[in-house]
């Protein structure tokens, strides 16, 4: 497997039909029983290896990262794995999808060696901070701020010399409240697409717990000035056309009549569980403040346990 991956670093090689055909072939030949080695990215930036089996599922792959990394359970419902897509956007994988035919597909693209990686799985801030005590949760937490910082996902402002200075120190705690008050901390941003609300352009839909944004661009991605922005509360209806390979939803704002907007992206069912899972979080948020209330009336309750027995519940669910 090392031989193959140095021979198809390669350009040329790698991406050559032989090449290819070599690689699916090999992918399909066998009755997927067999072993093989997975590298995983994680946010530290370190790499392990999994040894899992040629058909295992995203699932299965992240069960056997958490189980050499001795990740406990509630650390493990926080993050997930993703596939590296480019240098600016990573994509959730899919329970049922096989991790190891991505590993193959990008032999040649990858630029740490692996597509794979380990990423955050969850938008609210306020869960984080319940987290400081949890090592390995804050170094992760803190390592992907950085660098999402250094790729211009959050914008710092007046405080980078700050953070900058507490980054260098390893003040991960310290760090991490601060980065948190900055723009663009815990939200996805999805590559430029079009959008039936607009005739002409495209748009990036930006997904956190505060809201869901579609900032007006050209067709090549050079932002423009128009921004529109969703409240939570206003959204009524959503679903993904597996067809038309895009996300829709139906808003209500004011007294005004529902209304459906189509995004037109090949990250449809991405963006769909995104929406499912800030909305469960709110949800879930909101489990919390009544656990606390009740704790406050005698009642004892824990707000860690009750959003971490959310988060293995599943992301399915509205906002009720």
């Amino acid at each position: 497997e090392e031989y193959l991956e140095k021979v198809c670093s390669v350009t040329v090689l790698g991406e050559s039909d032989v090449m290819q055909e070599f690689l699916a072939d090999s992918s399909e030949s066998t009755n997927g029983l067999s072993d093989v080695d997975l590298r995983i990215a994680l946010p530290d930036r370190n790499i392990i290896t999994v040894t899992v089996k040629k058909n295992s599922t995203a699932d299965e792959v992240y069960r056997a990262v958490q189980e050499h990394l001795r990740m406990d359970s509630i650390t493990a419902s926080f993050f997930t794995l993703f596939e590296v897509v480019d240098h600016f956007f990573e994509r959730k994988l899919v329970p049922n999808e096989f991790p190891h035919k991505l590993y193959v597909q990008n032999y040649t693209s990858a630029a740490a060696g692996t597509c794979l990686v380990i990423r955050k799985w969850l938008f609210t801030m306020a869960q984080e901070e319940l987290l400081n005590d949890n090592d390995l949760a804050v170094t992760y937490f803190f390592h992907q701020a950085v660098e999402d910082v250094k790729k211009g996902r959050i914008r710092v402002g007046d405080k980078s010399y700050q953070l900058q200075k507490l980054s260098e120190q390893h003040k991960k705690v310290m760090y991490l409240n601060m980065i948190r008050t900055c723009e663009g901390y815990n939200q996805i941003v999805f590559p430029h697409c079009r959008c039936d609300s607009r005739r002409k352009g495209h748009v990036m839909a930006a997904i956190s717990i505060q809201h869901f944004k579609l900032h007006a661009c050209t067709e090549d991605g050079q932002l423009e000035n128009q921004v529109i922005m969703f409240e939570w509360a206003e959204m009524h209806q959503w679903d993904t056309d597996e067809e038309g390979m895009a996300f829709c939803f139906e808003y209500i704002r004011g007294e005004k009549k529902p209304r459906w907007v189509k995004i037109f992206t090949p990250y449809f069912n991405y963006m769909h569980e995104c929406f499912e899972r800030v909305l469960c979080e709110l949800r879930w948020r909101k489990e919390m403040e009544e656990a606390g209330h009740n704790e406050d009336n005698g009642n004892s309750s824990s707000g860690m346990n009750i959003f971490h027995a959310a988060a293995r519940r599943g992301n399915r669910g509205l906002l009720s």
